[in-house]
């Protein structure tokens, strides 16, 4: 028998050891201090009425206990190999299974298996033929909720009070990350009547900015240094660069003189990927991009003309540029980048090329009017999407000719688009109407995911944070609002980059074979024109010999009536 074992163990106190009895009395209370509230504090609270929220102020807490069987899980794989070799046939000899399988080719009872199997593969094949892969099927099927619940958020607004448009949204690489944002009407003109100042604000404060840095002229782009968080460039109107401290105030403490800067306004600006993290470069209308040097901005690095479309006598020059409209640079490929212009246009760019036409070696006809923005997939680098007129397209690098997708129309103008910093198959953008949508290639190709009605104005730019959670986007008056997206929008799944690739490589595939298809068709046509134009040519010559000897023989004949006539 099993020993006893006692579950209970009770304490015992003598009375003496109680201690003396309390006795409680109503005394009036007294005030021992009064502490007064922080005025910058109390600034800071807002007053909500009516809250129509509860709060519970702690967390509810629960126990329980449970003896539950132990289950014991084995993991137990399989190695299967290419089997059914004859003990004298060794499977990684190569000379022993092609002796081996050339003796079966020629056995009479797999020649007559083969016989007997070739109707029923014929008609399967020609049943597969039959089938156009084109047509749609199943449309008739009533389709059914998503699982998936996508939801997007207003988390806060910021609001400027001289309502001018927002030009460039950058989060900072502080701890939490802040937004530093840019306001001004890209048409150059005179905005006397506006300030020049653009601001950082807090994620977690709406009523002002943290602080708000002063350019001498309009600001159009921004770029937060990725080595010092305190640091950012910004792209002015005038054509230079200036560099801000936010530690030291608000006025720039380096700028770039006139004489060596852009000619037109900065419409982009990123760094590069060096070992200092000192450099970046950016683009103009001007058609050129310049290469800088945070330590020295009194001359620009390299230059770089957008030429690709001149002719031979003509040397690339700022006459014959591309306007930039937009830049992107990924660290991963460090001496190529993607420019898009304002004519349409999106160029491939190696910094590494001798020549002008190694460097810039090729470039697409993406757009009718400006391309917007542009930005390389994080799945796959070969892949980058483009936004301009009224539509959104990916391209490949692989396929020179066409996109590889194209979204349906949209009914306002697509003024941004950018990939999900995490989720791989999926892209958002924005348009003039103020609508903010979200895309997944994976779930649906024709169709936004999710659609929200962001602004009563159009929107202009749109920022994700690199952690996927929060999006920042702003409008023409001004406003920038912070998105936050639902857990499903923000992560991957397991098999997502996978799936993305095969995407990738079937539309890559299909537009190879379009391409050599059309070039067939246009090659026949080439080659019928030409029959066609030698048998009118082969006409022509033959009715003109005949009416030349029709003429010859008329005048023979009439010489020779004339000398009948003339004889005695």
């Amino acid at each position: 028998m099993s020993k006893y074992m006692k579950l209970r163990y009770e304490y015992s106190k003598k009375r003496k050891e109680f201690g003396r009895q309390p006795l409680f009395q109503n005394v009036p209370a007294q005030l021992l201090d009064s502490i007064n509230p922080d005025k910058e504090e109390q600034r800071r609270y807002m007053l909500r009425n009516p809250v129509h929220k509860m709060v519970q102020a702690t967390m509810p807490q629960s126990e329980h206990e449970a003896n539950t069987k132990e289950l014991v899980i084995h993991e137990q794989g399989i190695n299967h190999t290419e089997g059914g070799w004859p003990r004298e046939v060794h499977l990684y000899n190569e000379d022993h299974v092609t002796r081996h399988r050339r003796r079966i080719l020629h056995d009479e009872s797999y020649v007559r298996a083969i016989t007997r199997l070739h109707p029923q593969i014929e008609h399967y094949i020609d049943q597969n033929n039959a089938i156009d892969m084109y047509q749609t099927y199943f449309t008739d099927i009533t389709p059914q909720p998503a699982v998936e619940k996508c939801s997007v958020q207003i988390a806060n607004v910021f609001y400027d009070p001289h309502r001018r448009p927002v030009s460039c949204i950058v989060w900072t690489n502080d701890r939490p990350s802040h937004i530093a944002v840019a306001y001004c009407r890209q048409f150059i003109g005179d905005k006397s009547n506006e300030p020049n100042y653009f601001c950082v604000w807090d994620t977690q404060r709406q009523t002002a900015p943290i602080i708000q840095m002063l350019p001498e002229h309009p600001c159009w782009q921004l770029a937060c240094s990725p080595a010092k968080s305190e640091l950012l460039i910004a792209g002015l109107e005038n054509g230079t660069v200036n560099i801000f401290d936010v530690r030291g105030g608000c006025k720039a403490i380096s700028r770039s003189s006139i004489y060596n800067s852009h000619i037109g306004p900065v419409t982009a600006l990123l760094f590069t990927h060096t070992r200092t993290n000192t450099e970046f470069f950016t683009g103009s209308l001007d058609g050129q991009c310049l290469w800088w040097d945070i330590r020295n901005l009194s001359a620009p690095v390299d230059k770089l003309p957008m030429s690709v479309r001149y002719s031979e006598k003509e040397n690339p020059n700022l006459s014959n540029s591309e306007g930039v409209s937009c830049l992107q640079f990924d660290r991963l490929l460090p001496t190529k980048f993607l420019c898009g212009t304002e004519s349409g246009l999106v160029i491939n760019a190696n910094r590494m090329g001798r020549s002008h036409s190694e460097i810039l070696t090729s470039y697409w006809e993406a757009h009718t009017g400006p391309v917007r923005a542009i930005q390389r997939s994080p799945c796959t680098l070969r892949m980058f999407i483009t936004c301009g007129d009224w539509t959104v397209r990916i391209w490949s690098e692989e396929v020179r000719s066409a996109p590889i997708i194209v979204t349906k129309p949209y009914r306002y103008q697509v003024t941004d688009v950018t990939w999900a910093p995490l989720r791989y198959s999926s892209y958002m953008t924005i348009c003039e109407g103020g609508f903010f949508y979200y895309w997944d290639i994976l779930r649906k190709f024709n169709d936004a995911v999710t659609t929200l009605k962001v602004s009563e104005h159009g929107l202009t730019k749109l920022t994700p944070h690199k952690k996927g959670k929060m999006v920042a986007t702003g409008d023409n008056t001004g406003a920038i609002f912070l998105l936050n997206l639902s857990e499903n929008m923000t992560f991957p799944d397991v098999n997502d980059k996978q799936l993305v690739h095969q995407i990738y490589n079937r539309e890559t595939r299909r537009e190879h074979i379009l391409d050599t298809r059309l070039k067939e068709i246009h090659l026949k046509q080439r080659e019928e024109r030409i029959e066609v134009t030698s048998t009118e040519e082969t006409v022509d010559e033959e009715t003109m010999k005949q009416k030349v000897e029709d003429e010859y023989f008329k005048l023979v004949k009439e010489e020779l009536e004339k000398i009948e006539l003339i004889r005695p």
